[in-house]
């Protein structure tokens, strides 16, 4: 039982530092600009899918329905997409990556997860 704890704590340890570790100041930095948003980061390309993009994926909690198509609400998207570039471009080797993914959602007290994925093209050229 013992050996299975440390193998199991080790497994952990090594998907932690291997996997989420090069996301973290990028997550800090969401958390820093848009306050309550549980960011959660990875990246890499889909598995058993040679040859298909590298994705840099970030999903996380908005205070608005990311569903709506209000003028005001396509606003504050599209600052969260750019402003997650950005500290992308910061925080993380953004030319390891192709696309950013930006999955945001939205959770009511018993009603239905509202939730929308925005794709945008990562441009190597930009510094």
């Amino acid at each position: 039982m013992f050996t299975l704890g440390i193998l199991a704590s080790g497994t952990l340890w090594f998907f932690w530092n291997v996997q989420m570790m090069p996301f973290m100041p990028l997550q800090d930095a969401l958390v820093a600009e848009f306050e309550g948003c549980s960011p959660r980061v990875d990246g890499g390309q889909r598995k058993g899918q040679k040859g298909t993009p590298k994705i840099l994926r970030v999903v996380m909690r908005v205070p608005f329905d990311p569903t709506s198509s209000e003028p005001s609400v396509q606003s504050q998207i599209e600052t969260r997409l750019i402003r997650t570039e950005e500290l992308a471009r910061k925080y993380v080797v953004t030319d390891d990556f192709e696309i950013l993914e930006l999955h945001l959602f939205n959770e009511q007290k018993e009603q239905t997860l509202r939730q929308k994925t925005f794709t945008k093209q990562i441009d190597l050229a930009r510094p």
